[in-house]
């Protein structure tokens, strides 16, 4: 059950102002209400540049599971709010969130330039202020490293302390919901899959995706994401990869010397069907094309395309032995897909029986016509 106190509408957790501010208010801090909302302000001390540290808030703060994940996979909550993505959609979705509080937000467009045309730093540049509709004043070129974004990074500041203290709030009580609520945990890891998503791939044999693999340096958040992972249905069978710091790779014997962070280990096939048919990936264009291109090439998903010759058909093993070409008298992924619950029996004499796809085999084909697993050609033969 969600809070009583929290109300999920819309795909849009809403949080009661007063209630937060009430809670975290004490000396220095103090709010009153107004017109639009409330205003928070800090009476000892001053913010930026000598002016009063002061923050106006609407009545209610809506904000999507996924928005919170995406800000607690790559936001920075010290004095100030920082976000730094190269996904459009993550970017429009964390502008969407931030435009409700009216209040001015500072741009930086970074682009790695190793190896890239000079033309690429204003294309880019000038394609992210056509998407914020905001000129960039700030640029920051990175020399030491080659581009792997479309249209490099950009850096979303907003510069105030009392901002960043409701929001934190605001996240530790959705990691809350998120570990206890399914609806909620699955909008929740879409944006942490785009936050803090890799899409693993074995690129030198079989070409195929092998694990996705969320980033986590610390123990406590990887145990967070487990349990929101089961959640919804996912179950974690790999160890969690280790954080190695930039000593400890030395050592190694590792050509970088930057270290790794750690990272919980999402493996399986019927695991990435999940991710898939729950649309884990949808907020990051770039992750999912790669996750169904190389998806499309494992082994069990080709054995399970394989079938649907077998559409609206009874078939025995044996016409199913034929049609494959294998020998002998049972053929592994026959029963393999009958475990899964994607072929059903039913038995015609003491030794055999015969074989129809389930309706569960046709809702996961069909998902693969809908995000293009399957060629037109092939889907309506």
């Amino acid at each position: 059950m969600v809070n009583e106190n929290l109300v999920f509408k819309e795909g849009h957790l809403c949080f009661d102002t007063e209630d937060l501010l009430i809670k975290i208010c004490n000396p220095p801090f103090s709010f009153q209400r107004i017109n639009e909302g409330f205003i928070m302000r800090r009476e000892v001390g001053k913010g930026m540049k000598g002016n009063p540290t002061q923050f106006i808030f609407p009545k209610i703060i809506k904000i999507k599971p996924s928005t919170a994940g995406l800000i607690v996979g790559e936001g920075h909550l010290g004095k100030n709010f920082i976000f730094c993505n190269s996904d459009e959609k993550v970017i429009k979705e964390i502008l969407r969130f931030l435009f409700q509080f009216n209040k001015k937000l500072h741009f930086v467009f970074e682009v790695a330039t190793k190896n890239m045309h000079p033309n690429f730093i204003n294309d880019s540049k000038k394609k992210w202020e056509n998407i914020i509709k905001e000129d960039i004043e700030s640029v920051r070129l990175r020399n030491e490293f080659n581009n792997t974004t479309e249209k490099g990074n950009i850096h979303i500041s907003l510069y105030n302390t009392l901002f960043v203290k409701i929001l934190k709030e605001i996240i530790e009580k959705i990691k809350i919901e998120a570990e206890n609520h399914g609806e909620i945990s699955k909008d929740y890891l879409r944006g942490i899959l785009a936050a803090e998503g890799n899409i693993n791939v074995k690129g030198t044999t079989t070409n195929c995706l092998y694990m996705v693999r969320i980033s986590a340096s610390k123990q406590k958040e990887r145990d967070h994401y487990k349990k929101c992972l089961e959640k919804i249905g996912i179950k974690i069978s790999c160890k969690d990869m280790p954080t190695i710091s930039p000593e400890e790779g030395i050592k190694l014997g590792w050509k970088t010397d930057k270290g790794r962070a750690g990272a919980v280990i999402i493996s399986r096939w019927e695991n990435f069907v999940k991710v898939l048919k729950l649309g884990l990936l949808n907020l990051h264009n770039e992750k999912k094309i790669k996750f169904l291109k190389y998806f499309r090439n494992n082994k069990f998903t080709k054995q399970f395309l394989d079938f649907a010759c077998f559409i609206k058909k009874e078939f025995t093993m044996k016409q199913a032995q034929n049609y494959f070409k294998f020998k002998g008298r049972h053929l592994k992924r026959v029963l393999t897909l009958y475990k899964k619950g994607y072929i059903s029996r039913r038995k015609i004499n003491r030794r055999d029986y015969v074989y129809k796809l389930t309706k569960e085999y046709m809702r996961l084909y069909n998902k693969f016509i809908e995000e293009g697993l399957i060629p037109s050609f092939q889907s309506n033969s």
